[in-house]
This record gives structure tokens, C-alpha cells and sequence, in this order.
């Protein structure tokens, strides 16, 4: 009896043998490159293209960008998908237009905690420095939305190591102009040429005798106060413009007394061009800069609120048509998007008096008129595009900033500087080249 016993052991020890190095293993091997194809695997900086993530083993994606969701068609920051061995996803993400290089992290099956970027850096710098090895990444998880995209949360937890594609980004040249004329910053949603050219038109000093506001072929003289008729054609070109980007326009006009007279002094207008908010209307997003310049002489007949100023001009291109050009960018390009939140694009009046038209935007329109109303973020876009009076705010290094080392020379604000009156400070924000930024 005992022949029988041990033949059958041996047998069933051959029979368990091939099944022997599956015991103790952790499950099934990691994922490498060449699990999963992305393409195109060069993608064009600065405008929405589709992409497809193809898996040959069972993975998920984590893409860190803007990703335009075809449901709802609300764009959304980032998100997390599950594929299937031999499946494949279709995305439309916007790929950053200033750095040559975009990353997507790949993690098992069902992952739910991600690492990301610092604040600080690039996602460039970041696949640079190997951060993908690195436990000392903030990190994010992903949570369910309403739609078939997943959103992402920060998170104490980044989930440990992921594996890390890189992709390239090439700025098309636009065909009309020069790399040396700017043609990479002439494409995109959002681009310099845009901005430039409305730069170039509302400060155009051309003559022309039959405009009998500012006698010039651009918008001329904007200075505030006592019904300047070069402010008010100012105004009413900016209502049509916005106007035909498809936003509501809503205007306020509004008066203040005189310091000088006493005597009441229209401020001509705020003008407001909205994209109302598809889930929560109430919540706002705005886009300011103010439309009005400093006169360039002081004269109480211009500019009846101010006394001792002598450093403007006609044409305020720096103070603030800038800013002016770039809100007019921002609200062409992102007009036509839906939105969860209101989007409003507002031009100021009465800046160089000290911000009386935001205010009384904020005091009259939204505090007193539309209480429920939460502005829930502003970006102001004053004298945009120089660093001025300094701070550190410009890039510095690799021949950007000037100065010993190339960088800002004297970050520090002078206190003797413009303006001396905390009232009439306005937020600057640098826009302009940079080392390293998507």
C-alpha cells in the first residue's frame, strides 16, 4: 500500500511544480514603457489637440493638464483613467506653450494617489530631477466627478513611485511672421501677437482729422473725468468689442466730487463684458485692468482729481493699454468656452485717480447690487509686461534680468518711487519671457 501513497505524492509534486515560482510573488510585474503608446508624441504648444493612450497591459494614466471634457464640455485641471490591456483613450488636453516638454505618470490598474509637481517648478524641472523616484512629492487623489473623467484632490499621500513619459512640445511658427518677429508667440488660444495688435492699434497716433475726439487714428486722450469725448469713444469702442466676442456688456457710469472745484465730475465708464457661469453663475472669476491714462500735464480742467501729477501722456501704451490689450486677449479667446463659474472681463475707469472705478465696481455693483454674488478670484493687469519697480518678479539667469549674476539688480520696491500713496498701488503681474514655465 505504501508503492501507491508515494508514486501518488510524486506525481502531484511534478504536477505543482510549474505552478511553484507564482507563490510568494507579489502580483503581476511592474509596468514599463512598453506597455503604453501615446500619440501624437510630439504635441503643439498652446492649443487643444487630441491624444490617444494606447495600453498592452492593464494601467492607468494620470495626465497633469487641461483637459477639454466632451460631455459637459467644461475644461477641467487634470485627470486620472483606468485602461484595459488592448484598449485605448482619446483626450483633448492643452499642451503648455512655453517649455518644449509635457510628462504622463502611468501606475497599476485602479491607482489612486499620484505625485506631482512643486508649486515652485515645471513639470519639466520635475521630470528633470527624476521626480518620479523622489518620496518627497506632494501629492494628489482622484475622485469621482458626474462625468466619465475623473478630477484630482491634493493629498498627503502621492502613492510612492510612478513611471514617467516624456512627450515634446513644439510653438508652431505662424506663417506670416519671423521666428525674430515673434512668430512662435503669434499661435496658440492665448498669444502675444494678439495682444500686440490691439496694443498697436489702440495706441496708434496716426492723424485723422475727421475723428473729432482725439483727431487720431487710435484711442487717444483717455483721461477721466469732466466727459473727456476721447474717454467716452474709447469706452464705446471697448462695449462693441467685447460685445462681439458674444459677452453681456454691462456698464456703470459714475460721478465723483471734485477735490480741486467740489463740483461733481463724470468718470465716464466701467465697462464689464460677462460669460455667465453654466452651474454656478454666482461664483466669479474676473479679468480687470483700467482703460483710462494719466494726463501729461497737470491741468485741473483734465483731470480735476489730481494735483502736482505731470508724468502722463496721450497715449498711456505702458500705463495701461498693456493691460488694457491683454484683458481684450483673454476675453476673445476664452469667450466661446463654457464654464461652470462666471467669467468677467472688466476695464476700469478712474484708475489714475485711485482705483475709483474698481471700487465703486466692488462697493456699488456687486456688494449692494448683487449681494449673493462671490468673487472668487482677480487678475489684474496693470503696466503688464515690464517689472517694474522691481521686487524679484522677473526670471533670472541665462542672460534674463540684467545685472550681476543676470538677475534684477535692485528687487528691492524704492520707497521714493511711484506712487508714494498706498490708495492708488496697483497689483503688477510679470508677463513676459521666462526660463522655464508650463
Amino acid at each position: 500500500m505504501q508503492r501507491p501513497i508515494v508514486a501518488g505524492f510524486l506525481a502531484l509534486l511534478f504536477c505543482l511544480a510549474p505552478l511553484s515560482g507564482c507563490f510568494g510573488e507579489d502580483g503581476p510585474p511592474p509596468i514599463s514603457e512598453s506597455d503604453v503608446t501615446i500619440t501624437p508624441a510630439v504635441l503643439t504648444g498652446g492649443v487643444f489637440q487630441g491624444i490617444t493612450i494606447a495600453a498592452e497591459s492593464d494601467l492607468a494614466a494620470f495626465i497633469p493638464y487641461l483637459i477639454l471634457n466632451p460631455e459637459n464640455g467644461f475644461v477641467q485641471n487634470s485627470t486620472v483613467i483606468d485602461i484595459k490591456a488592448g484598449k485605448s483613450v482619446q483626450l483633448t488636453v492643452l499642451a503648455p506653450p512655453r517649455t518644449d516638454t509635457a510628462v504622463v505618470l502611468i501606475g497599476e490598474f485602479g491607482r489612486e494617489n499620484w505625485p506631482i509637481r512643486d508649486l515652485e517648478e515645471s513639470w519639466r524641472t520635475w521630470y528633470s530631477r527624476n521626480g518620479f523616484e523622489s518620496n518627497g512629492n506632494q501629492g494628489v487623489v482622484r475622485v469621482s466627478s458626474n462625468t466619465s473623467l475623473d478630477a484630482v484632490l491634493p493629498s498627503n499621500d502621492n502613492g510612492g513611485d510612478v513611471l514617467s513619459l516624456r512627450l515634446s512640445i513644439e510653438r508652431m511658427n505662424a506663417a506670416a511672421y519671423s521666428e525674430s518677429d515673434g512668430g512662435r508667440h503669434s499661435t496658440g488660444i492665448v498669444n502675444g501677437r494678439t495682444t500686440y495688435n490691439y496694443l498697436s492699434m489702440l495706441s496708434d497716433e496716426t492723424s485723422d482729422p475727421t475723428d473729432l475726439a482725439d483727431g487720431a487714428v487710435g484711442y487717444l486722450d483717455r483721461w477721466a473725468g469732466q466727459g473727456n469725448a476721447a474717454y467716452e469713444d474709447a469706452a464705446q469702442y471697448l462695449i462693441q468689442t467685447l460685445d462681439s466676442f458674444g459677452l453681456e456688456v454691462i456698464t456703470q457710469r459714475f460721478v465723483y466730487d471734485s477735490t480741486e472745484t467740489g463740483a461733481q465730475n463724470p468718470e465716464a465708464y466701467n465697462v464689464c463684458g460677462y460669460r455667465w457661469g453654466e452651474i454656478d453663475a454666482d461664483k466669479w472669476m474676473v479679468f480687470g485692468a483700467h482703460f483710462d491714462i494719466a494726463p501729461p500735464v497737470n491741468a485741473a480742467l483734465l483731470d480735476p482729481h489730481i494735483f502736482g501729477r505731470t508724468y502722463g501722456t496721450r497715449v498711456g501704451a505702458y500705463d495701461n493699454t498693456a493691460g488694457t490689450s491683454m484683458v481684450l486677449t483673454v476675453a476673445e479667446a476664452m469667450a466661446s468656452y463654457s464654464t461652470r463659474n462666471t467669467m468677467v472681463f472688466c476695464l476700469w475707469s478712474g484708475e489714475e485717480g485711485g482705483k475709483r472705478g474698481s471700487d465703486y465696481w466692488t462697493d456699488e455693483w456687486v456688494k449692494e447690487d448683487n449681494p449673493n454674488v462671490e468673487v472668487t478670484n482677480y487678475v489684474n493687469l496693470d503696466m503688464a509686461g515690464v517689472n517694474w519697480p522691481g521686487g524679484g518678479g522677473a526670471p533670472c539667469g541665462n542672460g534674463h534680468g540684467g545685472g550681476e549674476g543676470n538677475c534684477d539688480p535692485d528687487p528691492a520696491i524704492d520707497p521714493d518711487g511711484y506712487p508714494k500713496d498706498e490708495e492708488v498701488w496697483p497689483m503688477r503681474v510679470y508677463i513676459g519671457p521666462s526660463l522655464d514655465h508650463d
